[in-house]
Order: structure tokens, then C-alpha cells, then sequence
């Protein structure tokens, strides 16, 4: 029950995007808005994530994983459902806003408590099921959110109510992990725990100068910088080139989802392989995918091949980051550690939307993933080269 809640929390945590990415089109028409400015309403609030985190990686350390897993839930289901009465693109976008402030704290907090349970192969088993599980969410919810844009824009913020129903689960049936305050959950616990903000920044930034805590960060940001690359444009690029529509979309965010969640659920049967190899086998799949984009002829469905090959390198590459994040840092500071790994993740989602939405201002989108292929591709050829040169 435990682990079921605690997955079902980080599955809340990819809902901010993934749900209102196939109606970006629908949801901008709605409000006047289109282009790249659309883009907006993912990046509001994943920049708004991204800024939080650090300061609920302290509190997560501080108050304990239950605490500020609880308040999460209740801010994300909140001014989600506030988003539903926004009378205004401005207005949506604050919504936006303060929900990423609560969405930002759902992955991390599951992270950590998975950190605190579980060792070596038996949590890279249950990051492949947390994993594997976000992206089988991606299948779900990009299906879902279409088919409920389809209906009424509003009907998919509805849905981030939910998390209201999830904290009232999370707080009768999740104990608190944190070592310290687990073995001794009273006050005084909390008051004596060596955590003076000073001592804790102070240590924090020493482990941030271990060289593979830092290296997993930029791997972080590249990932969620491509997820949102296909999450963000995908929509947009089906719809101008192709003509399909937000079902369309849908089917294709989540056929990336499907995949993605497939090959994560199966992690353990790349063990063997060296994480570096892993993740530059993820790189090359997601650049592959990219390239081919712009090659399918006008209105071809088969264009959804290329979203299948993302999902196999997302698929590969995320259990292995996720592993690693967890696996580094020291317990005493895995809240925060997580906490900025996923800042990381949010920078790249919010500059992702932002970035590539003005470079689609003066090129076409086909230009665009044909640019971000290229880098990918060059950059982990790269990465492997130094790999296997200092081994």
C-alpha cells in the first residue's frame, strides 16, 4: 500500500505537463493565444517548480518527507482546480504558477522515501517501477487530457483535484522515513537534529563538489530539456504539418509513454551495463528520433514511429538517472540532493518551451528538431568517445 501511494504521488508529479500538452492548441484558441506563447502554460509553471525546489529539498530534510509530501498535494490539487475558473490567459498562468510550486515537490519526496527504503539492485528495481510507472502514466494522461480538451478545456485541470483525494491516503497510510525523525518522531527530534540552515548549506555545498553529483544534474536538465521538446512541439507540429488533431496528440505523447514505461519497467535486465553506456544508448535513440521527424512525408502517420523511438531512449536513459540520484548523495542530505536534481529537471522543461519557441519564431519546427538532433547526437558521441578513452 505504502509503495502504491508513494508511486501513485510521483505520477501526480508528470501530470502538470503531460495532461494539457495535447490541447496547448485548444487551450490557447480559448483565450486568443497562439504560437509559441501557448508554450507559456507549461513553462510558468515549470519555472515556478524549478525556483521551489531547493527550498523544499531543505524542508523535506528538515520537516520530514511526510510533511511536505502532504502540503504538495494539497497546493497542487488547489490552484488546479482554481485554474478551472480563470477568466483570463494571465490569470490561468498564476494558477499555473503556484501549482508548480506544489507539483515540485511530489517527485522528490517520493524519490527520497523510495531512498530510505530500499538498497542497491532493489531500488534500481523500484526506480524502474516509479519510472516505468510515469511514463505508463504518459500513455494515460496525454489520452486522457485530449480526449477531455476535446470536450472542454477546462475539464482537464479538473483532474489535478485528485491530489486532494491522494493526501488524504498519503496521510493516513505513509509513516515518516526520515532516519532521524523515524527513530524518534517526537519534537524534540526535530529541534535537536544538527540542521542549523548555516551547518546545511554549508554541507550541501561540499557534496555539491563531488563531480558525478554534478554530472547527474546536466544529464537531469538534457533529459527533460528533449521531454519537453517532443511534449511541447509534438502537439503543435501534428497539428500545422499534419492536420492531425489533439486525439492525435494524444495517442502520440503516449505512445511515447507506453514505450518509455515498457523498457523502464525492465531495468534490471540492463544491470550488467555500464550507466554511462545506458545513458548514451538513451541519447542516441532520443537523437535518432528527433532527426527523423522532419523525413515523414505530409499527413503520414507513420511520423508516431519517431515518437516510439523517443520512448525506447527515454526508457533507458531515466531509470539509470533516477538510480544514480538517489544512490550519491548522503542520507542525511537526499532530500535536497533530489530536491535539486529535480530543479535541474524543471530548468529543463521551462527552457525548453521558452528557448525552442523562439527559435520556431525564425525557422520551421522541422528545422528545429533537425538542430537539437544534430547537438544530441554530437554531444553523446562525444560523451562515449571519453568514456570508453579513460577506461
Amino acid at each position: 500500500m505504502q509503495l502504491f501511494l508513494v508511486i501513485i504521488m510521483g505520477t501526480f508529479g508528470v501530470m502538470g505537463g503531460a495532461l494539457v500538452a495535447p490541447g496547448l492548441p485548444t487551450i490557447g484558441a480559448a483565450f486568443g493565444v497562439e504560437g509559441g506563447t501557448v508554450g507559456l502554460i507549461l513553462s510558468v509553471y515549470t519555472i515556478s517548480a524549478a525556483f521551489s525546489l531547493p527550498i523544499l529539498g531543505y524542508l523535506i530534510d528538515r520537516l520530514g518527507r511526510k510533511k511536505v509530501g502532504l502540503a504538495c498535494l494539497i497546493i497542487d490539487g488547489s490552484f488546479g482546480l482554481l485554474s478551472v475558473f480563470s477568466p483570463t490567459f494571465a490569470l490561468l498562468l498564476l494558477c499555473r504558477f503556484f501549482q508548480g510550486i506544489g507539483v515540485a515537490g511530489l517527485i522528490p519526496v517520493a524519490m527520497t522515501i523510495i531512498g530510505d527504503l530500499y538498497d542497491g539492485d532493489e531500488r534500481l528495481n523500484i526506480m524502474g517501477y516509479l519510472t516505468g510507472t510515469l511514463s505508463l502514466g504518459a500513455v494515460v494522461i496525454p489520452l486522457l487530457g485530449g480526449f477531455l480538451v476535446y470536450i472542454d478545456w477546462r475539464l482537464p485541470f479538473i483532474v489535478y483535484g485528485f491530489s486532494l483525494i491522494l493526501a488524504v491516503f498519503f496521510y493516513l497510510f505513509i509513516p515518516e522515513t526520515a532516519p532521524a525523525l523515524k527513530e524518534n518522531p517526537d519534537k524534540e527530534a526535530l529541534e535537536n537534529r544538527d540542521t542549523s540552515l548555516k551547518k546545511y548549506i554549508s554541507s550541501l555545498f561540499e557534496v555539491l563538489k563531488i563531480k558525478s553529483i554534478v554530472e547527474i544534474f546536466g544529464y537531469a536538465f538534457v533529459t527533460y530539456f528533449l521531454l519537453y521538446t517532443v511534449v511541447t512541439f509534438v502537439p503543435i507540429f501534428l497539428n500545422n504539418f499534419h492536420g492531425f488533431g489533439e486525439n492525435i496528440a494524444g495517442v502520440a505523447l503516449s505512445l511515447q509513454g507506453m514505450f518509455s514505461a515498457i523498457v523502464a519497467s525492465r531495468a534490471k535486465l540492463f544491470k550488467n551495463i555500464r550507466w554511462k553506456f545506458k545513458v548514451g544508448g538513451g541519447f542516441i535513440l532520443i537523437a535518432s528520433a528527433l532527426l527523423l521527424f522532419p523525413v515523414w512525408s505530409q499527413g503520414n502517420i507513420i511520423v508516431l514511429m519517431s515518437v516510439v523511438i523517443f520512448g525506447l531512449g527515454m526508457g533507458l536513459l531515466s531509470p539509470v538517472v533516477y538510480d544514480r540520484a538517489t544512490d550519491l548523495p548522503p542520507k542525511e542530505l537526499s532530500g535536497s540532493v533530489i530536491a535539486l536534481f529535480n530543479t535541474m529537471k524543471y530548468i529543463g522543461m521551462s527552457t525548453s518551451p521558452a528557448l525552442l519557441g523562439l527559435l520556431v519564431n525564425f525557422m520551421s519546427i522541422q528545422a528545429m528538431f533537425s538542430l537539437v538532433g544534430f547537438v544530441v547526437l554530437a554531444g553523446t558521441l562525444i560523451m562515449l568517445i571519453r568514456t570508453a578513452a579513460l577506461n
